[in-house]
């Protein structure tokens, strides 16, 4: 049911891959290698937000390892444009919007 958060170690992997392969870039003139290689390592900071259904009819959003919502909204709309909101300015970021069955509708990434 969605995607699982990366430990600590996967997230100092993938930073690790990503100075390598940015590093191995631009010493060989492949700028599309040093580009992945920034962008592995900006994965490895991403903070995911997301919304969801509660039992009581309203929507959360919530920050990937919070212990409490965000917002709470009455309308899924409302709820949205706050996760995206809030995900503009905390790039890189993503927003991970699900359905009342608990099945992801929609990921949106932000830097």
């Amino acid at each position: 049911m969605g995607k699982k958060r990366q430990s600590r170690s996967e997230e100092i992997a993938d930073e690790a891959t990503g100075r390598i392969n940015e590093a191995a870039g631009f010493l060989t003139g492949d700028r599309t290698l040093e580009a992945e290689g920034r962008a592995d390592q900006r994965k490895s900071h991403r903070r995911t937000y997301s919304v969801r259904p509660q039992s009581d009819g309203k929507w959360r959003v919530e920050a990937e390892g919070a212990s409490r919502a965000s917002s709470l909204h009455e309308m899924k709309d409302d709820a949205v444009r706050k996760a995206k909101e809030l995900a503009q300015n905390q790039e890189p970021s993503q927003v991970l919007v699900y359905k009342q069955d608990g099945a992801i509708q929609t990921e949106q990434t932000y830097g």
